[in-house]
């Protein structure tokens, strides 16, 4: 093996470390999430996506505007599927974003594809009894 391939190869490897590490650091922080989230009795809306995808970036405002009226009863988190790829598959992201909501429990109780409305979530959220 030349020198050429030698650091060809290294950089493979590198990458593909890092790539495991972060997704192992990035996993333990949606565990952490949950944790949370759990001890505050709060229901969890996971908006798995990426950034710069469009309709990923539309629900920002939506998120921010469920934090700020639902934050105490409602733990919302943006999950980066192309950073975190263990919890894309964790919770079988298959296109997003993706909408996941989480009982005080843990438990899946609703799930979307695509970009959800504010008024469409807090429907939801009020047949959940918010």
């Amino acid at each position: 093996m030349n020198s050429k391939s030698g650091r060809v190869l290294f950089a493979a490897a590198f990458f593909i470390f890092a790539l495991v590490f972060s997704s192992c650091a990035a996993s333990n922080d949606i565990d952490s999430v949950l944790r949370r989230a759990s001890r505050e009795g709060k229901v969890v809306m996971l908006e798995l996506g990426s950034v710069g995808c469009i309709p990923c970036e539309q629900m920002k405002p939506v998120m921010q505007r469920l934090s700020a009226g639902y934050g105490k009863k409602l733990a919302v988190h943006f999950v980066d599927v192309r950073v975190d790829s263990r919890t894309a598959r964790k919770f079988g992201v298959l296109m997003i974003p993706t909408q996941v909501f989480l009982d005080k429990e843990g438990r899946e109780f609703h799930r979307h594809v695509g970009y959800y409305s504010f008024e469409e979530i807090e429907a939801v959220l009020k047949q959940a009894g918010f």
